[in-house]
């Protein structure tokens, strides 16, 4: 099986201690996972070496990095096959963009651009493709709403739309449902669920165990910068391994296929 990801002992160190240490990761096309920490664990780190903002610390250790096969990647070459949806982009959006419809907003996701330019071409194929993306999140209605007129969710899906511009294998989610309200959250989780159970290969970053959908099979738990925990959804996402990485005594439920967690009394 081809993988998405394929870490081993690798480490990121911005100053003098390492942010990331001895990560060792494998994620496959097909296996749908979550990777869940406290804030400061290497969540976000962890992420910037997955969409290749960043590149391993060089240590005098054998240690490997690939996504998708290959150690390095051209970035607009790589969004063709990893899609990125960040609240940094979702800000960045929300912020310096108010003036774009959201059919506008997915098309720019063919240049990875914030907007449309006149000197980049539009083709009929990206048009198609574009339309083809909110088609399949159900967001046509979004059409020709402003992104200054939308909601947090509506804008947050027009983003994983533009994400979607390309056949990506995966598309990598961080903290998806930040800012959401209750009715947003589930819409939102259902719409994972959908690109999960079309092809897509998700990968959720997260700090929030109810986001964990059912198709997700894969678990890796972050504390302090290394992986405390990684396996089967089932086997990793238990009250001790969540007690250790939040610091806290924590329950943790299973009911419908969905988890909670609440204070262990």
């Amino acid at each position: 099986m081809n993988s998405i990801v394929l870490f081993d002992n690798v480490q990121l160190t911005y100053t003098q201690s390492p942010v990331l240490k001895n990560i060792s990761l494998q994620i496959d096309q097909g296996e749908h996972c979550v990777i869940l920490g406290a804030n400061g664990s290497g969540k976000s780190s962890l992420i910037k070496l997955i969409n290749c903002e960043l590149y391993p610390s060089y240590i005098d250790e054998p240690f490997r990095r690939e996504i998708l096969g290959n150690e390095r990647w051209v970035i607009t070459e790589l969004r063709k096959h990893l899609g990125v949806v960040t609240n940094d982009l979702h800000t960045r959006f929300a912020f310096e963009s108010g003036y774009l419809s959201g059919f506008e907003t997915v098309l720019s996701g063919f240049n990875g651009t914030i907007g449309l330019f006149d000197h980049l071409e539009v083709t009929s194929e990206q048009i198609e493709a574009a339309e083809r993306a909110m088609m399949r999140l159900g967001i046509e209605h979004l059409r020709e709403k402003h992104l200054s007129e939308m909601s947090t969710g509506e804008l947050r899906k027009c983003i994983v739309a533009r994400a979607l511009v390309h056949p990506v294998k995966a598309i990598l989610l961080d903290e998806p449902t930040v800012g959401l309200d209750i009715k947003s959250q589930l819409d939102f989780i259902e719409m994972m669920r959908s690109l999960a159970n079309s092809g897509t290969t998700v990968i959720l970053v997260t700090h929030h165990i109810e986001e964990v959908f059912e198709e997700i099979t894969k678990a890796v738990l972050l504390k302090e910068g290394v992986i405390y925990a990684a396996g089967k959804k089932e086997e990793v996402l238990n009250s001790d391994n969540l007690s250790t990485i939040f610091n806290t005594s924590l329950e943790v439920d299973k009911r419908y296929g969905r988890y909670s967690i609440h204070p262990k009394t």
